[in-house]
């Protein structure tokens, strides 16, 4: 074997891409754990005022009462965090 062959690198080394990093910064972090929440995210920050609005437009007379949110904040939440356990919405 040749001194050449093993000073030389192969290219599936040069292929295989950057070390992976060792070390997740605090903001890396906080990212990565807003991602895992986001469903249950979307469900109380999106499903449940669109509920609370549906509520509060097909019932009139409870256009003043706060039964409509919390209604939609525990659909919202709850569906949220079945599709955050789940994986899926549906």
């Amino acid at each position: 074997m040749a001194v050449d062959d093993v000073t030389q690198p192969t290219a599936s080394r040069m292929a295989a891409g950057p070390p992976a990093p060792t070390d997740v910064s605090l903001i890396g972090r906080l990212m990565m754990g807003l991602l895992q929440i986001l469903p249950f995210v979307f469900g109380l920050g999106f499903i449940a005022p669109l509920i609370t609005q549906l509520l509060k437009r097909m019932l009139p007379e409870a256009a003043h009462a706060s039964w409509p949110l919390l209604a939609g904040l525990v659909v919202g939440g709850s569906w949220g965090a079945l599709a955050n356990l789940r994986g899926r919405w549906i």
